[in-house]
């Protein structure tokens, strides 16, 4: 869920010490992001995140870091002109909307006094951050809307900044007990007091309270959140929130509402960014998988001729036996057809402009165009089902990337490949950054398990593994290798562990009893000339698996870094 305006003005108390903070850095990770850098006495170095993502947008302290374009935006490039050096001298909420002012003050070139501001407007599809002058002008947005019939406002530079205009709801951080008792449902709260989104709600009218108690807890908790009395907890299946909510012993508590929206935000911007990062790749492999799957599906029909070959041989053959005379423009005749005893009267169809041998010779050539397009398909068939299962296994990488480095791979193999020509600019003269590293897991009884996140990390996985160590695959389906670092067969928990893995980083992810062949590696070899990532291998095992999605957390709990 995206931040809403309770959420938002926790945040800022806790982000108070940003008051005074030095600004030494700005970045625009994608356009969605913003990441000031600062240091001050209060806060120390931090990061301050502003995320205008419709589902992920957020205004937060942070201490993740981000991979940088290539080229930096033109917004990001004033942001650098504009902030880098100057100090925050305020942030003002607009009431409980998602509405924040943070206010710079710094020097320009000639060391004259600068003052900007940068306005975040968290609002879903419509959210963007404005950068003003000292009188509120545009110099920039992330986001710029012109002219138009659904505008209802113009976000260009060089235009006077209008403020959204204030929602007509209630404080609840001024609401009295007696009001907030009133209050019986969660949407009745959302829709009488401003900034409670409906997950928030929700947690804060639990069901069992009866009114009493339920004014009570409200009253407590927006007092709390009020005076900056936080008690950050992550949700399962709901997100971060402020407080503790009742009735939820799943909730788990942090330190601060900044740790506990990077744990939640975390995986999900990793996401998107992929998905924005991989989308001409996808479009470019959906696009070849497709035409692959219509010549298969082609090549089908040719090997199902076989009937109707025979069927044109018989009928060439049956005419070249007929001696008789045909009548005058007949379009059949009728022949004996001595391949069945007793012989029997067949009925054969003819070209009427052509004589009985003409057609029995039309016949032969169909059913030589029919027997050469059958033993074409036959070599063709085994080549585009290589084909399929190497464009899935593509797909199934782009899903599994986690950084530029990933994807980068992944690019560089379809220009080998020829799927994709070489872009020549100057981003991609730019130098390659090491080798992305496949992910590492411990299993519940310490061993590690390697997976390959593409097929250029699959290929080195198997490669450098002890001819020892156990290699899982899916059988029959696109999917990760996975490596097990044991010397020889590990124990039944850590088997069924990495054959967990070997489903949920594959096509089958979803199946049911989903077969994993396993294997020592020393049985695995890679056929000279093959595609990256192809391999066969000789007396595997196989174990059937269905994935559970409990296992998957845990292990994913016990990642490692290398």
């Amino acid at each position: 869920m995206a931040m809403d305006g309770l959420s938002l003005h926790a945040m800022l108390w806790e982000a108070r010490g940003l008051l005074g903070a030095r600004v030494d850095k700005v970045q625009q990770p994608d356009k969605d992001t913003l990441l000031l850098s600062c240091h001050g006495t209060a806060c120390g170095r931090v990061k301050l995140l502003v995320n205008i993502h419709n589902e992920n947008g957020r205004i937060a302290l942070t201490r993740d870091t981000a991979e940088n374009p290539a080229a930096a935006p033109a917004f990001c490039m004033l942001l650098r002109k504009r902030l880098v050096g100057s100090r925050i001298t305020k942030m003002e909420q607009a009431g409980l909307d998602r509405t924040v002012r943070f206010s710079f003050s710094g020097r320009d070139e000639l060391m004259d006094e600068s003052v900007c501001s940068l306005v975040v407007e968290l609002m879903g599809k419509h959210g963007n951050a404005f950068l003003l002058d000292e009188n509120d002008v545009i110099l920039d947005c992330l986001r710029h809307i012109g002219v138009g019939a659904e505008a209802l406002r113009v976000c260009l530079p060089n235009v006077k900044y209008e403020a959204l205009p204030p929602q007509e709801k209630r404080d609840p951080l001024a609401a009295s007990l007696e009001e907030l008792s009133a209050v019986d449902s969660p949407r009745a709260l959302m829709n009488g007091y401003m900034g409670v989104s409906r997950q928030i709600a929700t947690l804060l009218l639990p069901d069992g309270l009866d009114k009493e108690q339920r004014g009570q807890y409200l009253f407590d908790t927006f007092q709390a959140l009020k005076e900056g009395r936080l008690a950050p907890h992550l949700v399962p299946g709901i997100g971060p929130a402020p407080f503790k909510p009742l009735f939820r012993e799943d909730a788990d508590p942090f330190p601060t509402l900044s740790a506990c929206y990077d744990a939640w935000y975390r995986e999900r911007d990793v996401h998107i960014r992929m998905l924005r990062e991989t989308g001409s790749l996808r479009a470019t492999l959906e696009h070849a998988l497709k035409r692959c799957e219509n010549k298969i599906s082609a090549f089908s029909n040719d090997l199902l001729s076989e009937e109707e070959e025979n069927q044109l041989r018989l009928n060439g053959e049956l005419l070249l036996s007929f001696h008789g005379e045909r009548p005058k423009g007949a379009d059949t005749v009728a022949v004996e057809n001595y391949y069945e005893y007793p012989p029997v009267k067949v009925t054969v169809r003819l070209d009427p402009s052509l004589s009985v041998p003409e057609n029995a010779a039309r016949y032969f050539k169909r059913y030589q165009k029919l027997k050469a397009a059958r033993a074409y398909a036959e070599g063709e068939m085994g080549k585009l089902r290589e084909e399929q299962l190497y464009l899935q296994s593509q797909l199934l990488a782009l899903n599994n990337c986690e950084n530029g480095d990933d994807v980068a791979e992944i690019r560089q193999e379809l220009i080998r490949e020829r799927y994709i020509r070489p872009a020549v600019t100057k981003a991609a003269a730019k130098p390659r950054a090491a080798k992305s590293m496949p992910l590492v897991f411990l299993s519940s009884t310490g061993l590690s398990i390697y997976v390959g996140k593409n097929n250029e990390q699959n290929d080195r996985l198997t490669r450098s593994a002890p001819p020892d160590a156990l290699w899982l695959h899916v059988k029959d389906a696109a999917g990760s290798h996975v490596i097990v670092d044991s010397k020889g067969m590990p124990d039944k928990q850590t088997l069924l562990e990495a054959a967990t893995l070997a489903v949920h980083f594959s096509s089958q992810r979803n199946g049911a009893s989903v077969p994993v062949d396993y294997v020592p590696r020393r049985y695995v070899k890679k056929p000279s000339g093959s595609k990256p990532g192809f391999v066969i291998f000789t007396n595997q095992r196989t174990v059937l698996i269905t994935p559970d999605p409990n296992l998957i957390a845990t292990l994913k709990k016990g990642i490692k870094e290398i």
